[in-house]
């Protein structure tokens, strides 16, 4: 019965928009499986933390992330962290998607072993297992307790009365044992149960005899193979799980700390099979959460991608909208060289350079955009967006912002494959004349090494100065005599409007003050000079 409400929930919750509380520390865990790939450096790029920053991705995350199961949800912020560099991680990712959505039937029985799997966010696979953590004596020494209590036992129950002094003694003993014991390891209970959990889910997935399945998971089944001896012992009991009897049971024997020991010994000596299932299992998992949030979506188109080297660094999409959004005017993305983007506040541009950026890493991270078409080549993405004072370091906004541009620099320095980066608002952090000559020069750098660069600025001066080698777009505004609206088009030229100070007037500033600006605006723009 619960197995078949489950089943329905499923049913009825595939293609919807996910609503789950997210704790706090909550994100923590669920980015440990994408640290620990980090950290070893098994992938050839990673977005960096300014541009998932500046992006805001992980709402994009929570937008997809139906919280299944734990590798799942892992293996998905891994995914859009780390978007596909080659043809074959793209392959695996795009092909596993196309299974997830060919057959409802076989989706929902992943689905609801995936789910029955659970999702555990204090499970930490990535630190429990670090060999550094293996206390190879605290199994012997369990043992070496319970043996102890075995033989007072046994004795006090031939009447010999020393005998039933030790076995109160060791009945105490074990108890405080015990006590401390679970109290160190509580979280790791977690990790352990999780991941012999992992292995029952496995086992259940290939008892589908799915033969699509069956290939896609093949070599996790090869590691399920060595994790045998944990299907004998099963998951452990935790404080929740047990009252009464069974609890001072364990609390005597240290049973639940000896299996404990016991598995984490195993699944130690087998820490390459124990990831290989995560990953594969989240994999799937992944999958069916992408499939869903294409189902959710208004529209979506999957990529098309040249992952060959010689590729030139193009994108042309049609139709591009932000994937938080819904009801956006979509705009395309002629991006066949850099862009340089002007207009008013609140017209678009920021929007716009947010969501050519996060197409990138979406159409390469889980094959997805929100776009009537995208083709293209393959991109390192970097933004330079929301730079701040950093004031724990005793950083001005300019110098933060200087050090943001410098890293895309010496990115496109370091490796020579494509890359894309967004630039709002170039060094606003100085005056007019010195933002207008570093800037210029930098995009004039970024174009010159090859980097597709969307950049949106206020400054209509970078306009005739980059014209020769940025394409040069514009967002409108329309002034009523009441207000101020926009249509979010992007429309090809520079912004020639100076609308900025007739909303003075729209805003009850004397008309006065709104003619001298004029006035002034005019004898800056004939003589170059201000008075």
């Amino acid at each position: 019965m619960a197995r078949r409400k489950l089943r329905e929930r499923l049913r009825r919750s595939f293609g919807s928009v996910p609503e789950r509380d997210y704790l706090s520390g909550d994100m923590d865990s669920i980015r440990t499986y994408y640290e620990y790939r980090r950290r070893h450096k098994l992938d050839s790029f990673y977005v960096d933390e300014i541009t998932w920053s500046d992006l805001d991705m992980t709402r994009v995350f929570k937008r997809i992330n139906p919280r299944r199961c734990t590798s799942g949800e892992q293996y998905l912020y891994y995914m859009l962290r780390s978007p596909a560099m080659d043809e074959g991680e793209y392959r695996r990712r795009r092909d596993l998607l196309r299974l997830a959505e060919s057959d409802e039937k076989r989706r929902l029985d992943m689905e609801v072993i995936l789910a029955r799997l659970g999702c555990t966010r204090r499970a930490d696979m990535s630190r429990i297992f670090d060999p550094s953590q293996h206390r190879p004596g605290a199994l012997i020494k369990y043992l070496a307790l319970l043996l102890l209590l075995i033989i007072s036992a046994g004795a006090a129950a031939l009447g010999l009365m020393p005998a039933v002094f030790a076995a109160v003694v060791m009945v105490t003993v074990n108890a405080l044992v015990h006590e401390t014991g679970r109290r160190k390891c509580q979280r790791d209970f977690d990790t352990v149960n999780y991941t012999v959990g992992m292995a029952f889910a496995l086992r259940r997935l290939k008892r589908l005899g799915d033969r699509e399945l069956d290939a896609q998971l093949a070599p996790a089944y090869e590691s399920l193979q060595r994790l045998k001896s944990v299907f004998r012992v099963g998951g452990l009991a935790t404080p929740g799980d047990n009252v009464g009897l069974y609890e001072f049971i364990a609390s005597i024997t240290l049973i639940d700390l000896i299996s404990y020991e016991y598995l984490k010994v195993k699944l130690d000596r087998n820490r390459e099979d124990v990831f290989a299932i995560h990953e594969h299992l989240g994999r799937l998992d992944a999958a069916i959460s992408i499939a869903s949030y294409r189902r959710s979506a208004e529209f979506y188109c999957e990529p098309e991608l040249d992952f060959a080297a010689a590729a030139p660094g193009e994108l042309k999409v049609r139709g591009l909208v932000h994937p938080l959004l819904r009801g956006a005017v979509g705009n395309d993305l002629p991006l066949t060289s850099p862009m340089l983007i002007t207009g008013s506040n609140a017209s678009g541009k920021s929007t716009y350079l947010k969501a050519a950026a996060i197409a990138a890493i979406m159409a390469q991270g889980v094959c997805t955009v929100t776009a009537r078409s995208y083709t293209g080549g393959v991109f390192r993405v970097y933004t330079s967006m929301a730079v701040s004072d950093d004031l724990l370091a005793g950083e001005s906004y300019f110098m933060v912002e200087i050090k943001s541009l410098k890293r895309i620099l010496d990115a496109a320095a370091r490796d020579a494959r494509p890359l894309l980066c967004a630039v709002d608002e170039i060094l606003r952090g100085t005056n007019t004349l010195e933002r207008i000559a570093a800037s210029s020069e930098v995009l004039a750098e970024l174009a010159k090494m090859g980097v597709r660069c969307v950049a949106a600025t206020h400054d209509g001066e970078l306009c005739d100065i980059l014209s020769g080698a940025y394409a040069l777009y514009h967002f409108e505004e329309r002034l009523g005599e009441e207000d101020m609206t926009f249509d979010y088009k992007l429309r090809l030229g520079g912004a020639t409007s100076r609308n900025a100070i007739d909303l003075l007037g729209l805003m009850g500033f004397d008309e006065e003050i709104v003619s001298r600006a004029h006035a002034r605006a005019d004898g800056y723009a004939k003589s170059g000079r201000w008075t």
